[in-house]
């Protein structure tokens, strides 16, 4: 059934009786959030997945935390810390604070989470974001002490975005320790998990005892339960009909008619996700049409971002259309040049140029969520003579596809915001299998830049980079891709106190509910 359908029938209801069901969850003091793809697992380890880590950050901790809005890291799990040398940092923890299970946190729960992580029989997702530390001690119940293998300028970052700790007892009484996530998925942060399952959703309860500064740690609502839910159809009829309360990331079509109706709100939040294109320069792929500089820049310059993006990305009016592969709140991105410019006349002449007067055809793989992106971009390649076939894949398939070397041109999007440092994003794009490019000056920059502790200079290190990927063509940064909630007016979606871009179970609340 279609949207439409599902107003007609549906618009007297919810202008008659939206307000019955949302009162009554909210006596509840309960608001239920669709689940596009409901993970078995909550925590940032076993499935550090975007949907699940809206869960996951508001209920385990890290160390410190990364106050995007003033650049500063504060104190969180350490009430302080001290930098010994380049390698070396001693964090001295703060006391009394508990597990949701009542088991007090000290040194060694570090000690336990980072040694799990490390350990090479463990198999987790983004292993070599946990292997870079050398040892971790003990210096007292209350302080320990990270050395790192070598100089790492990311460290505290590292710390403060892929460090969270668990409950060490509980985890070491696990046989099998992947399951910590549900069988005990105790952390210390603002909520708390009731119960996780792939049928029933997810359930998290509000600490009332909370330690933590507010400014940080809030939890307006006594209960979230994320409810699974992948038929958007589904999706839609139960928001109309007081099933659920919140939508996540939907169509800008949906959006749109969803604002139409009566006690429906519909909120774009920024993300950090980026959206781009990658063309394979090295030659990887077997069509090896695009190791021609000239043919990369007949792509990018057919393209006109901004009217795309607008036209068919939810929230695509508020997105931010970034320089290079890096947005400006990104730590030390600070590119000096930007992408080709919309030129499709020049676009049509580049391709003549390189031997391709009747156009070229190619296979443009594409992330399976943001597919329509990609069928709004053919149809402006086909306009120059760049036909496609259109290739959606689900995440591990492309990921496999990507490793494999298959991607002649692929559309996928990154959440910048999960570790928003550049240092990050050139891993991301040139580390491992993912160089499609083999860049000489990119990867020294990335290699001198990892030992660089000043950001500024550090910045002025990358910006070779990030120039070198606007010069040559290789990778296209489409625009940010924001998320728009639609949801009850009951409720309201507000911007996160520390990140500029995640938003967190503490950001829903009731629309009456004020900060204190």
């Amino acid at each position: 059934m279609s949207l439409r359908h599902l107003l007609a029938v549906g618009a007297a209801a919810v202008a008659l009786d939206v307000a019955g069901p949302v009162s009554a969850q909210k006596s509840k003091h309960t608001i239920r959030v669709a689940i596009n793809d409901m993970f078995s697992v909550s925590d940032p380890y076993h499935f550090p997945l975007d949907e699940n880590a809206q869960f996951y950050r508001t209920i385990y901790s890290s160390l410190v935390e990364f106050n995007e809005y003033t650049g500063k890291f504060e104190p969180f799990l350490a009430k302080s810390w001290k930098r010994i040398n380049s390698t070396t940092i001693e964090f001295t923890l703060r006391e009394g604070v508990k597990f949701h299970n009542g088991n007090e946190f000290t040194a060694d729960d570090v000690l336990t989470t980072l040694a799990y992580l490390a350990d090479p029989k463990v198999r987790i997702r983004f292993k070599a974001r946990y292997t870079w530390l050398k040892k971790v001690e003990k210096l007292g119940k209350y302080k320990v002490r990270l050395t790192a293998k070598n100089p790492n300028a990311t460290d505290m970052a590292d710390i403060a975005y892929r460090f969270e700790m668990l409950d060490g007892k509980s985890l070491n009484s696990l046989e099998r320790k992947s399951d910590y996530g549900k069988a005990t998925p105790y952390g210390t942060g603002p909520y708390k998990i009731k119960y996780v399952d792939r049928n029933k959703g997810i359930l998290v309860e509000r600490v009332e005892d909370y330690y933590g500064d507010a400014g940080y740690g809030r939890a307006p609502v006594q209960f979230v339960h994320g409810i699974p839910m992948p038929d958007r159809q589904t999706q839609k009829a139960q928001l109309i009909t007081g099933g659920v309360d919140m939508l996540r990331d939907v169509t800008n079509d949906d959006a749109r008619n969803f604002a139409t109706m009566p006690g429906i709100k519909a909120t774009p939040t920024p993300t950090g996700m980026l959206m781009y294109i990658t063309l394979d320069a090295a030659g990887r792929s077997k069509n090896k049409v695009m190791m021609d500089e000239r043919v990369r820049k007949a792509f990018i310059m057919a393209i006109d971002r901004e009217k795309i993006v607008k036209a068919v990305v939810a929230g695509g009016g508020d997105a931010e259309f970034p320089k290079s592969i890096c947005f400006k709140a990104n730590i030390a991105c600070l590119p000096s040049t930007t992408p080709y410019p919309y030129n499709p006349t020049e676009s049509k002449r580049l391709l003549a140029e390189a031997g391709h007067p009747n156009g070229i055809d190619l296979t443009f793989y594409v992330h399976a969520p943001i597919q329509h992106v990609a069928v709004a971009l053919s149809g402006e390649l086909r306009k120059v003579g760049i036909r496609t076939t259109i290739t959606p894949l689900p995440l591990m398939v492309y990921v496999k596809k990507r490793g494999a070397g298959d991607f002649t041109a692929f559309n996928g999007f990154y959440p910048t915001g999960a570790h928003p440092d550049a240092a990050n994003l050139l891993n991301f794009f040139f580390g491992a299998n993912r160089d499609y490019w083999n860049d000489p000056i990119i990867d020294k920059a990335y290699k001198d830049g990892s030992t660089e502790f000043d950001v500024a200079k550090r910045a002025k290190i990358y910006e070779a980079a990030f120039d070198q990927v606007n010069e040559k063509a290789y990778i296209y940064p489409l625009s940010e891709k924001p998320i728009v909630w639609v949801h009850t007016k009951d409720i309201k979606v507000m911007r996160n106190n520390m990140s500029t871009f995640e938003s967190r179970l503490g950001d829903y609340a009731w629309s009456d509910y004020k900060e204190k």
